[in-house]
C-alpha cells in the first residue's frame, strides 16, 4: 500500500481476464492450422474448386488469427490505462462492481 492507496480490483480483474483470454487464443489461433497443414500438405482434392478452398482456408485462417490477437490487444490496453492502486473508495466501488464484495 502506497500513500493510502489500495490495489484496484478492476485491474487484478482485468489481468485475470488477460491471462484467460490469452489462453483460450492459443487454441483459437491454431484452430485452423491441423486442417491447413492436412489441406495443404498432400493432393488429396485438385481443380479450381480445390484452389477456391485451399485460398478461403488460409484467408479464415488469418482472420481467426488476426481477430483472436485483437481481442487480447484490446484487454491489454484497457489492463495500461487502469491504474493498479486506487483509494479505497474507489476499490470499494470497484469491488462491488465486480461482485467481489
Amino acid at each position: 500500500m502506497t500513500d493510502g492507496l489500495v490495489d484496484n480490483p478492476r485491474h487484478q480483474a482485468l489481468r485475470q481476464a488477460l491471462a484467460d483470454v490469452r489462453r483460450q487464443v492459443a487454441r483459437l489461433e491454431a484452430a485452423l492450422d491441423e486442417p491447413y497443414r492436412l489441406f495443404t500438405g498432400a493432393a488429396v482434392w485438385a481443380g479450381p474448386g480445390a484452389r477456391r478452398f485451399g485460398e478461403e482456408l488460409s484467408h479464415q485462417r488469418q482472420s481467426l488469427k488476426r481477430q483472436a490477437r485483437r481481442v487480447v490487444d484490446e484487454l491489454e490496453e484497457e489492463l495500461r490505462r487502469t491504474p493498479s492502486m486506487v483509494s479505497p473508495t474507489v476499490a470499494w466501488g470497484e469491488a462491488r462492481r465486480f461482485g467481489r464484495l
